[in-house]
């Protein structure tokens, strides 16, 4: 399934899809639009199926309900959260659009990458674990960005990115659903794969 996010500085398609045989997915993504920023997030509950879902569905609700916060301060509150829950992998991103800069915080092997049309590629290594509510340490960084920047947040469960080539051709994310899903990306897993353009 793909959906679409939309305003004049941002757009974004995300793809997911459950790990076949189950009837739910342990990812979860949310996309919020403000005039001045935008957060990005996508989750991979550990496993797959209801536990998982639980968990990614429980940090989901704390990045919607703090937005206006630092990326970082909402990663700990994600991971506050999860106690006595499965747990969770993130990555929350959000775009300043004023500074023109992206702030990024991550947990765990949800992958963020971000190819700006100089020909730079920005790509933070994740920090390894997973979050449930044992303190960890976190760190925010912060890039910046410019017109048509493309970025991609990606579950575990993609593992062929799609080209950089192809990506930077995209006038719109819209068009990832005819271009780039295909079942030979993905693992047997969920898949949460969050393309976004930036105006």
């Amino acid at each position: 399934m793909v959906t679409i996010y939309q305003d004049d500085k941002l757009e974004v398609a995300v793809f997911e899809q459950a790990k076949q045989g189950n009837a739910c997915s342990g990812d979860a993504h949310t996309v919020i639009h403000r005039s001045d920023y935008a957060v990005c997030a996508v989750i991979d509950g550990l496993g797959s199926g209801e536990g998982a879902l639980q968990s990614a569905t429980t940090a989901l609700g704390v990045v919607e309900a703090h937005h206006h916060k630092s990326v970082e301060q909402i990663v700990e509150l994600c991971n506050d959260s999860l106690s006595n829950q499965r747990g969770a992998v993130l990555t929350v991103i959000k775009v300043d659009y004023k500074r023109k800069e992206v702030r990024y915080c991550n947990f765990g092997n949800v992958g963020f990458i971000m190819y700006l049309p100089d020909g730079r590629t920005i790509q933070p290594i994740p920090a390894r674990g997973y979050l449930s509510g044992k303190k960890r340490p976190l760190d925010e960084s912060s890039f910046l960005y410019m017109k048509d920047s493309i970025f991609l947040l990606y579950s575990d469960g993609v593992k062929k990115r799609p080209m950089k080539e192809k990506l930077m051709k995209l006038t719109s994310p819209k068009a990832i659903s005819d271009t780039f899903v295909s079942n030979d990306c993905f693992a047997s897993d969920d898949v949460t794969l969050l393309v976004g353009k930036l105006h």
